[in-house]
């Protein structure tokens, strides 16, 4: 029988999966316009951000926007032998190409890469977030390992849909909490201190 996560995980991809592409764009649009409006985004230089996977919240007219301000956009990358990330600032949408898991990556370019000390705000996607701030992701742990690490200075928020905001995630010692929620009707803090 799977686990209570397991089975959550299931649950809100198959609804993910089935969502309209008319409200994918809609509160796409709607959570892009809350982060803009976070003094988090207005102050970032450096932008940790994520190509759209499986039905996942699209940040990139977010994306957009940050090239005009002049904010470097910066994208994951996945080392899967080495179960980490590494990261690539992108300055257009042709310097992307799709990673190991399917998921669109910055291509690997190394006058691109980024050392991720610089990152400022962190935009992050997940199949599910409680109010504590837990994640729900896919299961590689990937994002944990960087914010238990390198990245644990970083303001992070996670990035939802209504439907992914639940009572708990289910976590486990090694999941590290965001500093927020941003859904499409507003911003949720978790119950830990953002970093200043």
């Amino acid at each position: 029988m799977p686990s209570p996560k397991k089975r959550l995980r299931s649950q809100l991809l198959a609804t993910r999966e089935a969502l309209d592409p008319i409200q994918i764009a809609e509160e796409s649009r709607q959570v892009c316009q809350r982060i803009m409006e976070l003094p988090q985004w207005q102050d970032a230089n450096y932008v940790l951000t994520y190509m759209p996977h499986r039905r996942e919240m699209d940040l990139r007219p977010l994306m957009e926007k940050a090239w005009v301000m002049g904010k470097k956009v910066v994208l994951p990358r996945a080392l899967p032998a080495k179960r980490s990330l590494s990261f690539y600032e992108v300055n257009h949408f042709r310097d992307i190409t799709i990673g190991v898991y399917g998921i669109q990556e910055p291509l690997a370019k190394e006058e691109a890469r980024i050392d991720p000390k610089v990152l400022d705000l962190a935009l992050v996607p997940g199949v599910a977030f409680d109010h504590h701030g837990y994640r729900l992701g896919y299961g590689g742990g990937y994002y944990d390992r960087f914010f238990a690490g390198e990245g644990s200075s970083i303001v992070r928020y996670g990035v939802a849909y209504s439907f992914q905001w639940v009572n708990s995630v289910y976590p486990e010692g090694h999941d590290i909490p965001m500093d927020g929620v941003v859904k499409p009707d507003g911003l949720i803090l978790s119950q830990r201190d953002i970093p200043k």
